[in-house]
């Protein structure tokens, strides 16, 4: 069971004056970066690196070890987590591009009954969200559930809520997504045995936040497609819509075309070879944490799958494939492939620096003591170190309204508390992060906005809607964890 104080001597848990002042230094340091991101409309980069100078000096470090804080805690994140958002990035961006979204979302609406269609798109959404940022796969699909309720008069919530369960749900427990792998960075958590809880925990929380919240509340909240949205995400598969917000697919996907305008013969892939490449990294890297568990002779097969189960690897491989299932193959030419690959960057440079900037806010906290203080806090409110992570990260979430940044900072302050936690403890506390930061998304939430336009609610409904299920999406994940937390 995860604990709040393992690993303090006795000597270590005399509270001083220290240990109050660094607990103020980490509250003036949320202060600040919830001022400059909420307030001062700073970007989260700048918020985040002002906030990590803001700890060290007033921990009392002088500004150069401040500064060298930083830049290492920086470094180690992006050199670890930022490399995997990049390859995500791209296998995201050439599954869009290649009519896979469409040919699953086609297939399962041609063969499911429409009772049973919210489940079939939570499933679908859960799936496509795999290798996908959520506002990107929000994007995506979109413009498909817009067809769908205005061609078959299916309610829009029906359709739209099942998406966003599904897709939220994969962004806050499933790496390789930023939430989740900055989590695992920070409490020391195998990639492998984090996948598989995150997987198990996953499917109650996508069920409870799509099919079943949906039943309730679609009936309840007005809905409709703005007659703006119906002309803007209508228009194709890869519509103005999708092209519109930056993080979807660019020129070059929407109609079809490479960078000369000329028509690009292609078809879509087979659904089996596009659930098959979607799913290929999670099948690497769960036969790496299986094969892990089980005693064995460390010989060549081991390090065969020692090396493709690494998630660095898992990715490079199946981006490296998906250029063949998504793309050659389908008629696609190089250069078409070549315009897909450099658009997929553009989109999440301003995610990594973020995450690095974290990682230099995390690196401050450690090396300022931070940890300790918060170590003697917690078992003085007898509080397991689990549930800490998730209020802390629920608390960043509805005040900050990001995720990542709620992740971030949450991270940075249980993260060094984590040490000595067996494998399995830590995995749970990672995924407890990444739950807490699933909490309450509501106004100061960009994809709020974009949800209460594309559903055509009010700002009351969208409230009823969108925050709910996030909200039921974090509690529900919660309540798995500390149950899985009885029995680990």
């Amino acid at each position: 069971m995860v604990r709040a104080a393992a690993g303090l001597s006795a000597a270590d848990q005399t509270w001083t004056a220290e240990d109050t002042w660094l607990l103020v230094v980490v509250g003036v340091s949320i202060a600040v970066v919830v001022l400059l991101i909420s307030w001062a409309r700073i970007h989260p980069f700048l918020a985040l690196t002002v906030s990590a100078l803001t700890v060290s000096l007033l921990a009392g470090e002088s500004a150069q070890k401040a500064i060298v804080s930083f830049t290492t805690g920086l470094g180690r994140i992006t050199g670890s987590v930022g490399v995997l958002i990049i390859l995500g990035a791209v296998l995201g961006r050439i599954l869009a591009d290649s009519g896979g979204i469409e040919q699953v979302v086609g297939t399962l609406t041609r063969v499911v009954r429409p009772e049973r269609l919210p489940w079939a798109l939570t499933l679908v959404a859960a799936l496509i969200g795999l290798p996908m940022f959520f506002e990107v796969g929000f994007v995506m699909l979109m413009p498909l559930v817009l067809q769908l309720a205005r061609q078959t008069n299916y309610p829009v919530l029906r359709a739209g809520m099942p998406v966003v369960a599904g897709l939220a749900t994969v962004h806050a427990l499933v790496p390789p997504h930023p939430g989740p792998l900055i989590a695992i960075q920070a409490v020391h958590a195998p990639v492998g045995l984090t996948m598989l809880y995150g997987l198990l925990v996953a499917v109650p929380c996508a069920i409870v936040a799509g099919p079943l919240f949906t039943a309730y509340i679609w009936p309840r909240v007005p809905a409709h497609v703005p007659d703006s949205a119906t002309a803007a995400f209508t228009t194709g598969p890869h519509g103005a819509g999708a092209a519109g917000h930056g993080s979807g697919s660019g020129s070059g996907s929407g109609s079809g075309a490479d960078d000369a305008g000329a028509a690009v013969p292609h078809r879509p892939p087979s659904l089996a070879v596009t659930v098959g490449t979607i799913l290929l990294p999670i099948v690497l890297m769960t036969l790496k944490a299986v094969y892990d568990s089980v005693p064995k002779s460390r010989g060549t097969l081991y390090a065969v799958v020692e090396f493709l189960g690494t998630p660095m690897i898992a990715l490079l491989v199946t981006v490296f494939v998906s250029l063949f299932t998504f793309g050659y193959s389908l008629g696609f030419s190089r250069r078409h492939v070549q315009a897909s690959l450099a658009g997929s960057f553009a989109p999440v440079a301003g995610v990594i620096v973020i995450v690095g900037a974290g990682g230099g806010y995390s690196q401050a906290l450690q090396d300022t003591g931070v940890d300790r203080a918060v170590t003697l806090a917690a078992g003085h409110l007898h509080i397991s170190l689990l549930l800490l992570a998730w209020l802390i990260a629920a608390l960043m979430r509805t005040i900050v309204g990001s995720g990542t940044i709620a992740t971030i900072t949450a991270a940075g302050i249980v993260g060094p508390l984590s040490h000595g936690l067996p494998p399995a403890e830590a995995s749970l506390l990672a995924l407890a992060l990444g739950s807490g930061a699933a909490f309450a998304g509501h106004v100061n939430d960009a994809a709020f906005w974009m949800a209460k336009e594309y559903f055509g609610t009010t700002i009351g409904g969208t409230l009823r809607t969108w925050t709910v299920s996030h909200t039921l999406l974090s509690l529900t994940s919660l309540g798995c964890l500390l149950l899985l937390d009885t029995v680990v």
